[in-house]
């Protein structure tokens, strides 16, 4: 089960796992902080990249354990490069807004201090990641064949079963999971990105004296279910006891983001059963609610940036897949 075509969506999936699902926020909060605090977020994600990539040892041994090597540090040196270039491209933006006198953010829309290299440098990240990954294969583990103990381990697991029933199986897995992760997080982060550049170093100080005011009050919790968030908040006491109001609401930003992953699974789902004629109803359907904001140029121009980004990250996803599934005799 050492196929090229298998071996290498595992590796694009084992990426995107690390990238988008074992990564937590707090990674990301310290990859972008100043100092040491950022080297730590970079290694603890090195570390996750690794997981992964662990399978590789135990089927081509010591050229394995090399490729892992090589992944890991590569993707911690590409995410260094990627965090010190969004920095300066988001500093940038900010000071030419300034230069024309303009406020850095806007109510709606894109912003004056709006910038495509945050965005860009997304896509640029996640591509040399890939081609990483696809080069290291390429020289270390595609000329080299599995370990004996490795294939004795499958022959014994899966004795009796039918090896290309297997095989199937195995990429049809990896191309869904690969396209699940792709359309509901990576998709809706690059938006994300893209229209909204996080531009972190326009964000004031924070004041110590409200700082420790907040540290004594009572603490709030938020609990978020998709689109549904609820918050609960302090609100006096009565007695001996606190009392808490609870209240339920919709965040219109998630909801926005929820009907983008609706959208991508969709219009994925019409490219891989060929009904791509049905896509055009999707986005018409999603502008039809919209179509009263539309008169506002700003929010035209941030609806419409969005909504060609996420299509186009699902069609060519979807194309990939449907590409990959009818190369192996995977699709009726």
């Amino acid at each position: 089960m050492t196929d090229p075509t298998l071996v290498l969506g595992w590796l694009v999936l084992a990426h995107l796992v690390a990238d988008f699902v074992f990564q937590t926020s707090g990674m990301v909060r310290e990859k972008n902080a100043p100092g040491r605090r950022q080297w730590r977020g970079l290694l603890r994600h090195g570390l996750v990249v690794a997981v992964p990539l662990v399978p590789a040892v135990g089927v081509w041994g010591g050229r394995g354990a090399a490729f892992l090597a090589v992944a890991t540090i590569a993707h911690v040196v590409i995410d260094r490069w990627k965090v010190r270039a969004t920095r300066h491209a988001e500093a940038e933006a900010l000071a030419d807004a300034r230069r024309r006198h303009e406020p850095a953010e806007a109510d709606e829309g894109l912003g004056p201090a709006w910038t495509p290299k945050p965005g860009a440098l997304f896509i640029a990240d996640q591509a040399a990641h890939v081609v990483v990954l696809v080069v290291a294969w390429l020289v270390l583990l595609a000329s080299q064949p599995p370990l004996p103990s490795y294939l004795e381990a499958f022959d014994a697991i899966f004795r009796g079963y039918d090896p290309a029933a297997i095989h199937r199986v195995a990429v049809l897995g990896v191309v869904l999971a690969s396209l699940l992760i792709v359309n509901v997080r990576a998709a809706d982060l690059f938006v994300s990105t893209l229209v909204s550049p996080r531009q972190s170093v326009s964000r004031p100080p924070v004041d110590a004296d409200r700082t420790a005011s907040r540290a004594d009050a009572p603490r709030a919790w938020r609990l978020r279910f998709g689109p549904i968030e609820a918050t609960a908040e302090p609100v006096g006491e009565r007695g001996s006891e606190s009392r808490t109001a609870v209240q339920w609401h919709a965040s219109p930003a998630r909801i926005g983001a929820t009907i983008g992953v609706v959208e991508r699974l969709l219009i994925v789902a019409f490219v891989l059963t060929g009904s791509t004629a049905a896509i055009g109803f999707v986005v018409a359907a999603k502008t039809l609610a919209r179509f009263r904001q539309l008169d506002d140029r700003d929010f035209a121009e941030y609806y419409l940036l969005g909504t060609l980004a996420s299509v186009s990250v699902a069609l060519a996803s979807g194309l990939v897949a449907a590409a990959a599934i009818a190369t192996l005799g995977l699709a009726s």
